[in-house]
């Protein structure tokens, strides 16, 4: 097989923001499992392999980095580390940062996962913004909405990991 630059063409997909995300993760087990090092002749060729097809599985399986690969694709610069100008977007996040450091602190898993929701709902509505503006190549939107993107992905993780370290020290408060 040959691994060229396009992460979509290696996984067999079209190159657009809404992808089928079973037939990418499919295509994914199947790669790792045809060029696995414990398969090959040229371990190391296959570790490099594998290693693309890891990084190429992460790029398109966010919703944040596949908007900026796309952009690069479209040879549109993504520079991630240009402010956001949308004030009431910011506030909206600063909001939700400490509505989620609050809950943290307060043990309040419920009120995590209403925050979470609230985000991955957001999250979703920048996704859907973000392919009306790349499929009408209305760059500087695009731009944009990627950005947010990164912004709302990051505040999603986070909301998860709040999550989990609520749940972990629950797990341990058994153990005591």
């Amino acid at each position: 097989m040959s691994f060229n630059n396009n992460f979509f063409e290696l996984f067999g997909l079209p190159a657009l923001f809404e992808i089928d995300t079973q037939a990418l993760k499919s295509a994914f087990l199947q790669l790792q499992k045809q060029h696995h090092p414990d398969n090959a002749d040229d371990k190391i060729k296959a570790e490099q392999n594998t290693a693309l097809i890891n990084h190429a599985f992460d790029v398109l399986s966010g919703y944040d980095s596949r908007a900026v690969y796309l952009l690069e694709l479209a040879n549109i610069d993504f520079n991630s580390d240009k402010s956001i100008s949308d004030e009431a977007f910011l506030m909206q996040m600063m909001d939700y940062r400490m509505a989620l450091e609050d809950a943290h602190f307060d043990n309040d898993d419920k009120q995590i996962k209403e925050i979470d929701g609230q985000v991955f709902t957001l999250l979703l509505n920048t996704a859907k913004s973000f392919n009306a503006s790349y499929q009408n190549q209305d760059w500087q939107t695009a731009q944009i909405q990627a950005q947010k993107l990164k912004f709302l992905t990051n505040l999603h993780k986070d909301c998860v990991e709040k999550l989990n370290q609520l749940t972990t020290n629950d797990d341990d408060e058994l153990y005591v």
